[in-house]
């Protein structure tokens, strides 16, 4: 017999867990709106397997308060199941018989919008209800000698999978499609810029720089929300200053591994730029766009890997074990460590790793207490970055609202 359950927060994260650590299949009945936003290939394509039918980006899990947003991770073989009885929709967990009301978002208003000749969808992604993600280039100079991150997608992804024609976007494409996107879907606040390394690490500052200044001039209203970097530091430490006088507001330098002698392995072009060199320009990054405003990212899956890097080697305990060591060692230093789930669509030079979901939820949620008990985040934010539903395919908003509720009820 099934049963219809309702889910509070702590149940929708852990759902959410296990749908971007195991995936989920679709019932080959459901049909889904024509209104919903279809999936779309932003950097990652998060799993080897695919369908001919067209799915959904996200769903949502909940209502009110307790709701989530989770990115939709297709595999036939799942233990839970997009299913659908009538007009409603639900996740069928195979393993209890329960069944989970869901929904979905409204897709963005700005889909069959274009902008200098080109779809703007295909400049611009909608990664949640109000977060708009621009990546300027889906390539990376590391993939010409072979130095790329061995988790890293990006390039090989934009090759097979993306829509724009070029990996480099012009600035004033890219400005526009901004522009244009957040004129047509009034709930969009946040923008999120994304991008490989393009000629060198001050050129591709730089190129985010005229990005920064080009927005600010047209005097783009975002209703006071993050707009956040995501690049390599730079080589000349000025740069920094000069991105903070631009329209963005928030800068995130990704060092991926936190025991050097694993980055190394891990992150081979990333170390000839110097981890140390990283950890000095994060502390400039601190000290120029002030307390909560600098991020760092850490791949979750790949903190526990043995010399060779063999997939099997992943180890649950000893992950979350190193994981939370390099959380305190970087909220002491007053930036947030963010974590990504590590992934594998088939391109990158890992393999699979399949997550431990217990695991990952525990260290998640160890995570979210972590970083609200740092008082980093200002406190009447009640999400890591953007908003509660602006990341579908991680838990850190999730487990950092589930702590403050917890913390201030």
């Amino acid at each position: 017999m099934f049963t219809h359950s309702t889910v509070d927060l702590e149940t929708a994260i852990w759902l959410k867990c296990r749908l971007l650590v195991e995936g989920c299949s679709i019932d080959q009945t459901v049909r889904f709106p024509e209104w919903i936003h279809q999936k779309k290939i932003h950097l990652y394509a998060h799993s080897t397997e695919s369908t001919s039918n067209k799915i959904p980006d996200d769903l949502l899990i909940g209502d009110g308060e307790s709701q989530v947003i989770c990115r939709i991770r297709y595999r036939e073989k799942a233990s839970l199941q997009i299913t659908q009885k009538e007009n409603n929709y639900f996740l069928f967990d195979k393993e209890d018989g329960q069944l989970i009301p869901i929904s979905f978002p409204e897709g963005p208003k700005y889909e069959q919008a274009s902008v200098q000749g080109h779809p703007l969808s295909s400049i611009c992604s909608s990664l949640g209800r109000d977060l708009l993600g621009i990546t300027p280039s889906n390539y990376c100079f590391y993939f010409k000698d072979g130095k790329q991150c061995r988790f890293c997608e990006i390039f090989p992804t934009y090759q097979d999978k993306v829509e724009y024609p070029k990996a480099l976007k012009d600035v004033p494409l890219i400005c526009e499609a901004i522009q244009k996107a957040m004129a047509l879907d009034e709930r969009l606040s946040h923008i999120a810029v994304t991008s490989g390394n393009i000629r060198s690490y001050d050129y591709t500052f730089e190129y985010f720089i005229s990005i920064g200044e080009k927005l600010l001039e047209l005097g783009l209203d975002n209703q006071g929300g993050d707009v956040l970097a995501t690049l390599m530091p730079p080589d000349q430490p000025h740069l920094i200053e000069r991105l903070s006088q631009t329209f963005f507001n928030k800068i995130y330098f990704p060092i991926e591994v936190y025991e050097y002698e694993h980055f190394v392995r891990v992150c081979p072009g990333k170390a000839e730029y110097g981890y140390h060199k990283i950890m000095e320009r994060l502390a400039l990054a601190k000290e120029v766009f002030g307390k909560g405003n600098a991020y760092t990212n850490l791949v979750y899956g790949v903190q526990s890997l043995n010399q060779k890097l063999d997939p099997f080697s992943y180890c649950p305990l000893k992950e979350n074990e190193k994981g939370l060591i390099a959380v305190d060692q970087f909220l002491r230093m007053g930036i947030i460590p963010a974590f990504t789930l590590y992934h594998f669509s088939g391109y990158n030079q890992i393999g699979n790793i399949e997550l431990n979901s217990l695991a990952t939820y525990e260290f998640f949620k160890k995570w979210g207490e972590k970083v609200y008990e740092s008082q980093i985040v200002p406190k009447e934010k009640n999400s890591m970055l953007f908003n509660s539903h602006s990341l579908s395919n991680t838990l850190i908003n999730d487990v950092f609202r589930m702590a403050k509720g917890k913390r201030e009820c």
